[in-house]
């Protein structure tokens, strides 16, 4: 009787905390909703660095990781903030490359946000 209630005990236990750790992955999930941001044209490392830079200079931006070879940046943003689609856009263009779409949690952008 004993091992039967302690076994109960534990799994009830497990299942807890499973639970639990559930809830905050998905919590932490919600709170960085990425950007992603396609190039026109991104050819070499040095250009995605540049790019990278530029990013980084917007408010609420936490990371940002560039793929010459899908012509991407994707944007991590700080937690509990949502960087301006418009400032994000603009950064690219400062950063002299031309923006063609970005995917984010604003929406989905294929010309210049309005804000």
């Amino acid at each position: 009787m004993y091992r039967t209630s302690l076994c109960l005990a534990l799994t009830f236990a497990f299942a807890v905390c499973m639970t639990a750790q559930s809830r905050v992955a998905n919590a932490a999930g919600a709170s960085t909703t990425k950007t992603t941001i396609t190039l026109k044209v991104l050819t070499c490392e040095n250009c995605a660095k540049k790019v990278a830079a530029k990013l980084n200079e917007v408010p609420g931006v936490e990371s940002v990781k560039t793929d010459v070879k899908s012509k991407t940046a994707t944007v991590v943003p700080k937690s509990n903030a949502t960087p301006s689609p418009l400032k994000l856009w603009e950064a690219i263009e400062k950063a002299g490359k031309e923006p063609v779409k970005l995917v984010g949690p604003s929406g989905t952008f294929t010309s210049k946000p309005k804000q």
